[in-house]
C-alpha cells in the first residue's frame, strides 16, 4: 500500500529519522516535494491497474461461466450472439471458441497489469530509498561540521 506524506516529519517518522530541527537546504526539499508528487501520482496509477485488474477478472469469470453453461446445452440448441442492436444465429462451436479466447486474454491481461503494478511499487520504492540516502548524507555532513 502506497502512503503519501504531508510533511517532511512524517516522512522523517516513517524512515526512522530524527527531524532536523532547521531544514534550510533547498536541495532536500526539493527532492522530498518530487517524492511526494511521484508517491500521489503512483498511488493513483496502482489504484488504477487495480481496478482495471479487477474488471479483467470479471469479464474472465463470466467468459468461463458462460462457457460452461453453454457446453452443458444440447448441441441442437439455438445460440445468438450480440451485433450491436441485433442478435446472430451462431454455432455452439464458434461461441464456445470466442469464450476461451475472451478468458484467456483476459488471464494474459491481468499478467501484463500485474507485472506493470510490481514495476510501479519498485519505482515507488527506489525514489524513497534515494530520498532516504540523501537525507543521511545531508545528517552526516552537518555532523561531520
Amino acid at each position: 500500500r502506497v502512503r503519501e506524506f504531508q510533511t517532511f516529519q512524517h516522512y522523517f517518522k516513517r524512515i526512522n529519522l530524527s527531524y532536523p530541527t532547521k531544514m534550510a537546504d533547498v536541495e532536500l526539499k526539493k527532492a522530498f516535494t518530487e517524492l511526494k508528487m511521484k508517491t500521489s501520482e503512483t498511488a493513483t496509477r496502482i489504484k488504477a491497474v487495480d481496478s482495471q485488474i479487477d474488471q479483467c477478472k470479471n469479464r474472465g469469470k463470466h467468459a468461463e461461466l458462460t462457457y460452461a453453461e453453454i457446453k452443458g446445452a444440447p448441441s441442437d440448441t439455438k445460440l445468438y450472439e450480440s451485433v450491436g442492436r441485433m442478435f446472430v444465429l451462431e454455432s455452439q462451436d464458434t461461441i464456445l471458441e470466442q469464450l476461451k479466447d475472451r478468458a484467456m486474454k483476459s488471464r494474459e491481461q491481468i499478467q501484463t497489469l500485474e507485472q506493470q503494478k510490481v514495476y510501479l511499487s519498485k519505482n515507488l520504492k527506489e525514489s524513497e530509498n534515494a530520498l532516504r540516502e540523501l537525507v543521511e548524507s545531508k545528517k552526516s555532513a552537518v555532523k561531520a561540521s
